[in-house]
């Protein structure tokens, strides 16, 4: 099994230099964050063979070689496809290893959760360069994700995935809440001057909503922030 974790932002280029790694009954599975890295991994291998997922642990990148173990929970898998079987052998891959595994058989609306957390949390505390838990304190700032996650939750139930609302905003509220002292991953990126994962998450979101004809002005907004903010990586290093 083939675990893909890299930041979706190089989904391709990783899956293109480890092709050797493919065979005809290897499982790619595939834990990252934003929409469509599946589709990247189809190319590679039969759609039967990949595991989809989420986790809850985090983590912060110290430096070559150390991380910072922030958060523990559950990683939840599931397919698109019916493949118990697979699901069943990269479950116990994980749990051989310590891991708290769930298998759900709606794999899809776990992904659209997860990405209601990425579009709300990741994407504004990379603006507001503060811990996770900010977003659960701050009232200006909680307002914000919610329109983010409300626009998602319409564009999740144009594509056929019904969401309580109540229910979607308090889930990424507790995810504000168990996770405080940890820091997103774009946050990590945007203070290290990295590209970001925008385009596979609040990006994501625009591209599908155009599909549907359903609104979403708060994040196409985050997008092109968030590529403002890219774009000043290189312009403050040519005016200093």
């Amino acid at each position: 099994m083939v675990i893909l974790f890299v930041k979706s932002t190089y989904t391709s280029e990783a899956l293109e230099i480890n092709k050797q790694l493919f065979g005809e009954h290897t499982l790619v599975m595939t834990l990252q964050n934003g929409a469509g890295n599946d589709r990247k991994i189809a190319k590679y291998v039969k759609q039967e063979n990949i595991i989809i997922g989420t986790t809850k642990h985090n983590s912060v990148n110290l430096g070559s070689g150390r991380i910072k173990h922030k958060a523990i929970g559950a990683t939840t898998i599931g397919s698109k496809h019916d493949a118990i079987k697979n699901l069943e052998i990269a479950k116990n891959v994980l749990e051989e290893t310590g891991f708290e595994v769930v298998v759900s058989e709606d794999i899809q609306w776990i992904l659209w959760n997860k990405l209601f957390v990425n579009l709300s949390v990741n994407t504004l505390t990379a603006i507001t360069r503060t811990k996770i838990g900010y977003m659960a304190e701050n009232k200006a700032a909680w307002n914000f994700a919610k329109r983010l996650i409300y626009e998602a939750v319409e564009v999740a139930e144009a594509d056929g995935t019904y969401f309580d609302r109540r229910e979607a905003l308090e889930s990424v509220r507790k995810v504000c809440i168990d996770a405080a002292e940890g820091y997103s991953s774009m946050y990590q990126d945007v203070l290290k001057g990295n590209r970001t994962e925008i385009d596979a998450i609040n990006g994501a979101i625009v591209e599908q909503a155009k599909l549907y004809g359903v609104p979403v002005p708060y994040n196409s907004l985050i997008v092109d922030l968030m590529h403002a903010i890219e774009g000043s990586y290189e312009y403050n290093k040519e005016v200093q």
